[in-house]
């Protein structure tokens, strides 16, 4: 649906519009002399207010313009109509216009999102193709103040911190906003005043979207009935909120050095964070949380939250999070990674028999671990202390040997003479975390275990002065626990 301007006759209304997004422009420094500009333009108003500022400065400034517009394939005639539109605005203009059409329907599918974000998606794709292809440049985007307190509002109720409240910025990366100093009516009458017409998307007009729906109802609530001015304070708010967090995040990188420990999994935090004012742990588990999924959105204070509770919980307790993202209780803290991939449980405790010839050694294979066993007389002096090989009483052996991972009811001997320990309890002092306690390989007879691999040996089946018949094992690989 095209609405029509209705002057053409450029007043004191538009040239305060002009002067407003101007210095709005130089006080974030968001472009530059020889800057290559690329537009999103759907054919809406604010992207078409866009387009016909930058478009008058574009030889005063020095810089060249690329425009994109991006067809959902999802609306149609109407879609097409828009792309007709854009088309015709930009050779007005004298601007090249690089049209893409995306199967949005389907990348929501493929990504398993909603068409709003599937959409967003696609047309970032598109501008940072453009982008890339002209050797680089910015991302001009066209959203104002209203987008901003809508943005607000919705990170709000879905629960958020300080950065979900300033998360459209003037400027983010290659991405410049120059029309954030603006209300959605000063975009329409400055379009009017200057006889220019738009497209209107009909999707905007309906309560489908959680977004149209805060538009239509609260925010209009809030302009008409509360205040005038809110979407201006909003947008105050915003940006005085964005001052707080950039300080936050330096206190906040300051103190991550002191209080996280990389690890091959992910990020630990360690238990004196807990001990830091709320305020900095959340900062520091958010910054975590986006690094390591390499993800910006969805994580909310809910998440945060989920990942704190777990100071006072037992050591194994964990929380599920976005992007198959976990937090896991440590005995060093707390573990922030991906989800480990579940190993089948087909074959998980079957045990490998491990058969032992007098006259020449054997080997066996038990996933990466490579176990090699022999018998061997009592002819040498003192058993000698190696890591990865050991020597047993075999003579104490009652049933036959196995390779396998732990099992209820598995115990193991700690001292001479002494009684046997259950293994559960024996790696849980050890502080083993349990992932681990469910790989480690285990050389047992029956229920006794003569070799937790990696690690330690049962006293009960230690080579004595009176042992006649030695089992010798070496290992290569595996799992063990250093």
């Amino acid at each position: 649906m095209t609405t029509k301007g209705r002057s053409g006759q450029t007043d004191k209304t538009m040239w305060k519009t002009e002067q407003k997004v101007k210095t709005y422009v130089e006080k974030f420094h968001m472009i530059e002399p020889g800057d290559t500009i690329v537009l999103g333009i759907s054919g809406g108003a604010d992207s078409v207010c866009l387009l016909k500022l930058l478009s008058k400065w574009k030889e005063s400034w020095g810089i060249s313009l690329k425009a994109v517009h991006v067809h959902h394939q999802l609306r149609g005639k109407e879609a097409d109509d828009d792309e007709a539109f854009v088309r015709r605005l930009c050779e007005g203009e004298g601007i090249v216009c690089q049209v893409f059409h995306e199967d949005v329907q389907g990348i929501a599918n493929r990504e398993k999102t909603g068409l709003e974000e599937a959409g967003r998606l696609a047309r970032y794709r598109c501008f940072t193709k453009v982008c890339e292809e002209a050797g680089g440049g910015k991302i001009a985007l066209a959203h104002h103040q209203d987008d901003l307190a809508e943005t607000m509002l919705h990170h709000l109720v879905r629960g958020t911190g300080i950065a979900g409240l300033c998360s459209l910025k003037p400027v983010s990366g290659n991405r410049i906003r120059p029309l954030l100093c603006l209300g959605k009516e000063d975009i329409l009458a400055y379009l009017e005043e200057a006889g220019q017409s738009w497209r209107t998307d009909s999707s905007n007009l309906e309560d489908d979207y959680t977004r149209n729906r805060i538009r239509h109802h609260v925010l209009e609530e809030l302009k008409t009935e509360v205040n005038p001015q809110a979407v201006r304070h909003m947008a105050q708010l915003s940006e005085e909120l964005e001052e707080a967090r950039e300080v936050l995040d330096r206190v906040a990188e300051k103190e991550r050095k002191r209080y996280v420990k990389e690890d091959a999994d992910g990020a630990i935090l360690l238990e004196a964070l807990e001990k830091e004012p709320d305020l900095i742990s959340r900062q520091i588990i958010h910054t975590l949380l986006k690094e390591i999924s390499g993800k910006q959105k969805n994580f909310t204070r809910i998440h945060i939250e989920a990942v704190q509770q777990l100071w006072k919980q037992k050591v194994g307790a964990r929380r599920d999070l976005p992007y198959e993202m976990q937090a896991r209780r440590t005995y060093d803290g707390i573990l922030l990674g991906q989800k480990k991939e579940k190993t089948s449980n087909t074959g998980k405790n079957e045990a490998i028999p491990v058969t032992v010839q007098s006259s020449q050694s054997e080997s066996f294979q038990a996933g990466d671990l490579i176990l090699t066993v022999s018998l061997i007389s009592r002819d040498f002096g003192k058993i000698q202390e190696k890591k990865y090989t050991k020597w047993f009483d075999y003579d104490r052996i009652e049933q036959k040997l196995v390779i396998r991972h732990r099992q209820p009811g598995d115990r193991i001997c700690l001292f001479d003479g002494g009684g046997s320990k259950k293994l559960k309890d024996y790696l849980i002092d050890r502080k083993i975390p349990v992932e681990e306690r469910d790989q480690l390989w285990l050389l047992a007879d029956g229920s006794e275990i003569l070799w937790i691999i990696g690690d330690r040996i049962s006293a009960a089946y230690k080579v004595k002065e009176q042992s006649s018949r030695i089992l010798q094992a070496e290992i290569k690989g595996g799992s063990t626990h250093e």
